[in-house]
């Protein structure tokens, strides 16, 4: 009698520890087993080591679950201006142009002296309409760097500002723009979108975790989506763009189809953006 009952104690108390394990996704077991009467119910009070091979606990979608924006704690504030299409044609909206910024009431962080921007474009604009990007320090006349992008290209674009362009300085918050030319007579009714760009110092936590910037060129996907991530734990927006841009995608040519990239975007709320993007894709052939 007492060996039945601690046959069946210990029956029940392995059946619900996997069970509790299979709950909380630590364990990847096949799917459950019915047992007839004819069975042997030993089979129940395998020990550990008879468990199926593939019951190990399921670090990688723990880890990817675990990557997260986290916004920087010393915020700058500044406010993302954005206007409407007073001087273009009515056909564009004022949702045309959106950049990729991770708030509009602060400035995103960068720790590049020439750091790369990104915006989304949503629709083609008429021929004849260029964009113009601006990257100023208020108070100075002079840009740091304009370009005027004469055709530009439907979807997600980037641009680095030239190394040979003076650098941005260490404490420091620019503005950065980017303007339709709709009306060269009257340049006050173009539309304009404008954000600010802060550079600060590496932290020292992350400068000993990534000692220095590798070449662009073979640089295997992991290390780059890694060091992507860590820039974003790190609060540093711009630094985890440029790095998410060099993760290699199944059309190196097509940011769209970088889903690292995509998941970024969408913790600061750019779901537009990413929804754009996701339908454009699954369009093509």
């Amino acid at each position: 009698m007492n060996t039945t009952r601690q046959k069946l104690i210990t029956i029940i108390a392995g059946t619900a520890s996997i069970v509790s394990l299979q709950m909380f996704g630590f364990l990847d077991l096949p799917e459950p087993r019915i047992f007839s009467s004819s069975e042997n119910l030993e089979f129940l009070t395998a020990t550990w080591s008879d468990l199926p091979a593939n019951a190990q606990l399921n670090k990688t979608s723990t880890h990817r679950a675990s990557k997260q924006y986290i916004p920087p704690v010393a915020r700058n504030p500044r406010r993302t201006i954005g206007s409407g299409s007073r001087g273009c044609h009515q056909s564009l909206t004022n949702n045309l142009v959106t950049l990729l910024i991770p708030s509009q009431e602060y400035a995103g962080q960068t720790t590049s002296g020439h750091p790369t921007f990104f915006w989304h474009l949503s629709q083609p604009v008429p021929a004849g309409v260029p964009i113009r990007f601006a990257l100023v320090e208020p108070g100075v006349p002079e840009p740091i760097f304009e370009k005027q992008i004469d055709s530009p290209q439907v979807g997600m674009i980037q641009l680095q500002v030239p190394k040979d362009r003076p650098e941005l300085q260490t404490g420091r918050t620019y503005k950065w723009s980017v303007t339709l030319i709709c009306n060269t007579k009257r340049p006050s009714a173009n539309p304009v979108f404008i954000s600010w760009i802060e550079r600060v110092p590496t932290p020292a936590a992350l400068e000993q975790q990534l000692p220095s910037t590798p070449a662009k060129s073979n640089v295997p996907t992991r290390v780059w989506r890694d060091r992507a991530w860590s820039y974003a734990e790190s609060g540093l927006w711009y630094d985890a763009l440029d790095a998410m841009s060099n993760v290699e995608t199944a059309n190196s040519n097509q940011l769209a189809t970088n889903d690292d990239l995509l998941a970024l975007l969408e913790q600061v709320g750019l779901t537009q953006v990413t929804q754009q993007e996701r339908l454009d894709v699954a369009k093509r052939p």
